[in-house]
């Protein structure tokens, strides 16, 4: 009888270990992404302007201002995310910003608009639409993995 609870508690163990092993991945790869996809649009915020006129979602004002912060904004959440500071806030700010270009680039599938995504600034190019709408539901989906915990 002993051993079998033995066995029992060594599972449950065994599958935190595994359970924080794939939240620490999911926060380093989400955090990262958003790391490296804001530092190349702080890089040249012009180009990121043009990419989101692409989108024919805002007026030309608010592009430039959302070409300047947004960045930023992605920067500094996946920073946040990736050092473990600030993560409830960070993950809903990421989750925000996923829904929002996901929404954004359905859009644009849908109204038949060829355009590169701008994810990545210069560094990623010519993805179309088709490819980082399916990232990003994947990121979603990390997301979604590490909200788990406060359920």
């Amino acid at each position: 009888m002993e051993s079998a609870q033995v066995t029992k508690v060594s599972r449950t163990g065994a599958r935190l270990q595994y359970v924080k092993i794939g939240r620490f991945l999911a926060r380093l790869l989400l955090g990262g992404l958003f790391v490296f996809a804001g530092a190349t649009k702080i890089y040249d915020p012009a180009l990121f302007a043009t990419e989101l006129e692409r989108y024919q979602l805002l007026p030309w004002k608010a592009g430039v201002a959302a070409s300047i912060y947004l960045p930023w904004v992605e920067f500094f959440a996946g920073l946040c995310l990736l050092v473990n500071r600030l993560e409830r806030g960070a993950l809903l700010l990421i989750t925000l910003l996923l829904i929002v270009f996901t929404f954004a680039l359905a859009g644009a599938l849908a109204r038949g608009l060829s355009i590169d995504c701008g994810c990545f600034g210069h560094t990623i190019m010519s993805t179309g639409t088709i490819v980082p709408l399916l990232r990003n539901l994947v990121m979603l989906l990390l997301a979604g993995i590490l909200w788990m915990e406060y359920r």
